[in-house]
């Protein structure tokens, strides 16, 4: 989980790189979704014996996640890298409260001393000032990312019996279709040329296909046997790789000091719970 979650700290970079080329937020989102769920889609109907009984619960689980990881793109690319990515590690404090409601989860007072230091850096985040990138539609489309991620991982943690493959079908297919709905509801959805389209497809899939489908699958199937808090925190990997990352390609989105000092709290957050708090019980 939080080896996969660092590879997420790059997923800005094939976002940004295709809106460069003229494919707009939400087709880039689309454009880097849409291969892996036609690839997974035949991989799925080999494997249909597998998912009876279960198709419901995959539809639920992909739509809910979909819903997030679209509304997480759209953040990268409408707010700045470092907002965007911290704005969705609001999911440890939902996911939390999901796990103890419908979860039966027990949390420790460390988990909870963790989520205030996390909110408290939150705050510090977006009341910071900094100028480079007003606050925006990227940002509300960030913050309720989380909500939606944390809503699919306590999905996924209570329907475990569910074959990784339907499920991602599902997620990949309504991150595009959410991704270009969330624009055009906003007024962000500006059509691309096709010829920019065929030019870029390539690249997109590649990515989609190598990058995109590993690291989904493997933060699918570890949510299996982690609790939905713990997989939030746990997740704040990417928060680090964002950081460098954005800091050596993005100098104009740098944040200034109170912002940091934000950062470092929801870091610490994670810090705190993950090497101090005694491991779930599955």
């Amino acid at each position: 989980m939080f080896i996969s979650a660092s590879a997420w700290g790059l997923y800005w970079i094939p976002l940004r790189f295709l809106e460069d080329q003229g494919v707009g937020g939400s087709w880039a989102v689309a454009l880097l979704n849409a291969p892996a769920a036609l690839l997974l889609g035949v991989v799925l109907l080999f494997q249909l014996a597998a998912h009876r009984g279960h198709m419901r619960e995959a539809a639920a689980i992909g739509v809910i996640t979909g819903l997030g990881l679209a509304l997480y793109g759209l953040g990268l690319v409408f707010s700045s890298v470092m907002r965007a990515t911290l704005l969705f590690y609001l999911t440890p404090v939902w996911a939390t409260l999901i796990g103890i409601v419908w979860l039966e989860e027990k949390a420790t007072w460390l988990r909870w001393v963790a989520i205030g230091v996390g909110l408290i850096g939150l705050l510090m985040l977006v009341s910071g000032g900094g100028a480079s990138v007003p606050l925006g539609i990227g940002d509300v489309f960030a913050f309720f990312s989380g909500i939606a991620w944390a809503v699919g991982a306590a999905m996924i943690k209570k329907y475990n019996a569910v074959p990784l493959v339907g499920m991602t079908v599902f997620q990949f297919a309504s991150t595009a279709f959410f991704g270009l709905l969330l624009g055009a509801v906003a007024g962000l959805l500006v059509p691309p040329d096709l010829s920019v389209i065929a030019a870029s497809l390539p690249s997109a899939a590649g990515i989609s296909i190598l990058f995109i489908i590993p690291a989904v699958m493997v933060l699918f199937w570890a949510q299996k046997f982690l609790f939905p808090g713990r997989v939030g925190l746990l997740m704040m990997s990417e928060v680090l790789v964002a950081a460098i990352t954005a800091s050596l390609f993005l100098p104009h989105e740098r944040m200034n000091g109170i912002e940091w000092l934000g950062a470092a709290l929801i870091i610490g957050a994670c810090l705190v719970e993950v090497l101090l708090a005694p491991s779930d019980k599955v």
